[in-house]
């Protein structure tokens, strides 16, 4: 299968669903190759986390602030990944993600903490699992109950082990083989 542009997997982990006012703890990227992945955690000047949140990720906050990138550092990390996955390509670079407005969100919250420029890092374009997923459901492909992550990555026998299942690497990973599957039945 022929891809015209070049993507790249992006899942988050946060510390709430705020963008604006919660903090972004986890990255992880994975190219569509399969052989590039980067995961980070992001240590905010001020963590701000809500409990249902990090019941979910289980990160550990003190290892957060002992190792964590600062916004700049993580911005940087960031753009190196993406400059190395676009030369590779020699193509654009686009997101891809399950509700991947989400996980841009914050990953604008942290480009403006750090003051670093967006738009020079990523494509403008995006694409969404959610929205493929919603779009084949409405064309009878594929069952209502697919729509969340974990329902469609169980549909397709995707599931991430336990240990990896909401970080944000682990969720990236499964994401771009969600994408994979999806792409074979658009």
């Amino acid at each position: 299968m022929k891809r015209p542009v070049h993507f790249i997997v992006l899942d988050t982990e946060t510390g709430g669903l705020d963008p604006l006012t919660q903090s972004l703890l986890s990255v992880g990227l994975v190219d569509w190759t399969g052989e590039r992945a980067l995961e980070f955690l992001v240590k905010e000047p001020e963590i701000v986390t809500v409990p249902e949140s990090m019941k979910v990720n289980h990160i550990d906050l003190e290892k957060l602030k002992a190792e964590g990138l600062t916004p700049v550092q993580a911005c940087e990390r960031l753009e190196q990944y993406v400059e190395d996955c676009s030369r590779a390509a020699g193509e654009q670079v686009m997101l891809v993600g399950h509700n991947v407005a989400f996980d841009i969100a914050f990953l604008r919250r942290i480009h403006k903490i750090a003051n670093y420029p967006f738009s020079q890092v990523f494509s403008h374009r995006t694409v969404d699992t959610h929205t493929l997923l919603w779009a084949l459901v409405q064309r009878g492909k594929l069952p209502p109950e697919v729509m969340s992550s974990d329902a469609a990555f169980a549909h397709f026998g995707l599931m991430p082990p336990e240990a990896l299942r909401h970080t944000a690497l682990g969720d990236a990973w499964a994401t771009r083989d969600l994408l994979l599957k999806l792409l074979e039945m658009v």
